[in-house]
């Protein structure tokens, strides 16, 4: 739907109300402004403007309110003076980092985001989409299919917003993603001792144990062999064809590869070289995947009392 002007929103919204109310809200305008929305009452159906309409007209009047509340407060000579925005607030939009300017338009509403959108070149609003959050990606992608003129005195208005947004985000560490907080997770539990982690552990599964199995995948890692005594690391080899160790040690530490090889008699030392050579490159999938298989080992010696991981 064509972006309307400030007044046809009004108007809209004012068509909603029963007409002693639009009348109030008229009467508290200066004279210029109600007679402007008189006129375009008049023109108006004497119907109620239908919901698609509507729910325009409101999309817009709550994204002018978000803008009035995020204005900077009367002058105080006690507090510093903020900065202004740029004289062309568009510009400074499009002079944004796609990742900033993805990171101020999270949890705008979908019409904000395309608005702005519409002023980049389509390479950079690609780049800023695909930093959105997955479930706003569809909707503002369908939305910028859709044509419509574009409201200028809007559109500078939500730039002038979100260019300040992105400003005051700046100096904010970025939200960690759901993987980051995964790691850490992991990480805490890795530093607490085996006899109070495996509770911990337990506790989650039973909560959430999609969670749990995620948090599992990370709490064990490569570097953990060299950990492990190496008598219990021989034990471990002896359960792992060639091709699944070469492919773990894909990019591992010297000392993990070197905790690993002293821990072989020369001929498995061999045959791992001949994989190694033979593998070539390895996407990183298939590295992860080996050493999850080794790590699940590691995981289920340390439960049998197998393999214990000093710390």
């Amino acid at each position: 739907m064509p972006a309307r002007s400030g007044d046809e929103t009004a108007a809209t919204l004012l068509r909603a109300l029963p007409a002693d109310a639009a009348e109030l809200v008229l009467g508290k305008l200066d004279g210029e402004t109600a007679g402007r929305l008189r006129l375009l009452l008049r023109a108006a159906p004497p119907d109620p403007p239908p919901g698609d309409e509507l729910d325009d007209a409101l999309a817009q009047f709550f994204d002018l309110q978000r803008i009035a509340d995020r204005a900077p407060p009367a002058a105080d000579e006690n507090l510093p003076i903020a900065p202004e925005l740029p004289d062309d607030p568009v510009e400074a939009a499009r002079a944004l980092p796609p990742e900033r300017l993805a990171r101020a338009l999270e949890g705008e509403q979908p019409g904000t985001v395309v608005l702005v959108l519409s002023c980049l070149d389509p390479r950079s609003a690609g780049q800023v989409v695909k930093r959105l959050p997955a479930d706003a990606r569809a909707e503002v992608a369908v939305r910028m299919t859709r044509p419509g003129n574009r409201n200028p005195a809007l559109l500078r208005q939500l730039a002038g917003a979100v260019v300040e947004k992105a400003k005051r985000l700046a100096d904010l560490p970025p939200e960690p993603t759901a993987d980051e907080l995964i790691v850490n997770l992991a990480d805490m539990l890795r530093a607490v001792p085996r006899a109070e982690r495996m509770p911990l552990i337990r506790k989650i599964e039973e909560t959430d144990p999609e969670l749990a199995a995620k948090v599992l995948e990370k709490l064990y890692r490569i570097e953990d062999l060299l950990r492990i005594p190496d008598r219990m690391v021989q034990l471990l080899l002896g359960k792992l064809d060639a091709r699944t160790i070469a492919t773990a040690l894909k990019n591992a530490s010297p000392d993990v590869r070197e905790k690993v090889t002293s821990n072989m008699s020369s001929r498995s030392r061999n045959a791992l070289n001949e994989e190694a050579e033979l593998l070539g490159e390895v996407p990183a999938a298939r590295v992860n995947e080996a050493r999850g298989k080794v790590m699940a080992l590691v995981k289920k010696g340390e439960e049998d009392g197998e393999i214990v991981l000093e710390e």
